[in-house]
């Protein structure tokens, strides 16, 4: 099942605005139906631990080759790139 969009920072500020002065979580949810409960009850919870306003990043996929390996190939590459070209080791 795909990920639904997220909320927009300025709609994630104003659920919290409201909820901040006093508002519930249905009286939210009636002032915003496009909304599902479980979302706003959701945004409330997390809005502690956002950075003004924006969203933690994902950790996504990690990365197969460090810093320093793209260095080791640009370097490789450099030094003689008529035998990278070719596809032979320069060893």
């Amino acid at each position: 099942m795909a990920r639904s969009a997220e909320l927009t920072p300025a709609i994630r500020e104003r659920i919290c605005e409201l909820h901040a002065i006093g508002w519930g979580y249905k009286r939210i949810h009636k002032r915003y139906p496009n909304i599902s409960l479980s979302t706003i009850r959701y945004t409330v919870k997390k809005e502690s631990e956002r950075r003004e306003g924006v969203s933690k990043p994902r950790s996504g996929r990690p990365k197969k080759r460090t810093e320093a390996d793209k260095d080791r190939i640009l370097d490789a590459t450099h030094e003689d790139p008529k035998n990278m070209a070719e596809g032979t080791p320069s060893s």
